[in-house]
């Protein structure tokens, strides 16, 4: 085998290597994009857990367009605390973030499967340890 064969052979497993790792297939633990932990907001000290999801996963609080031309307005999703609708993203203000279980993001479709209608930019649902 030419020394080019070796070189070329070495830098495809690098890549597969290192594409393997990103993709968390290297056995370690994968974070879920659409659930913050009590672990991992005990990690990050904010006191409110607004400012935690802000610092944690700043795009579940990003505003969505109505998908209709009736209702072109800008949505935020809705927020449940212990699956009772308590309203837009202000509630979350008021948790500390240690009276927080989890917290999980759900899609406009997964919402609107479980709530009901209304759900555009999503919801996010609040696990309190009280529950």
């Amino acid at each position: 085998m030419s020394a080019r064969s070796v070189l070329s052979l070495a830098i495809v497993c690098v890549v597969f290597s290192t594409a393997c790792r990103t993709a968390g297939a290297s056995g370690g633990p994968t974070r879920d994009r659409n659930l913050i932990t009590a672990e991992e907001l005990m990690a990050v000290p904010h006191s409110s857990v607004f400012e935690a999801v802000r610092a944690l996963r700043p795009r579940w609080l990003q505003a969505r367009s109505g998908l209709s031309l009736t209702n072109p307005e800008q949505q935020t999703p809705r927020v449940y605390i212990d699956g009772q609708l308590r309203g837009e993203l202000d509630e979350m203000w008021t948790i500390l973030p240690g009276e927080v279980q989890e917290i999980r993001f759900m899609s406009a479709s997964d919402a609107t499967t479980r709530f009901g209608t209304n759900h555009i930019a999503g919801a996010i649902v609040i696990t309190t340890r009280r529950r």
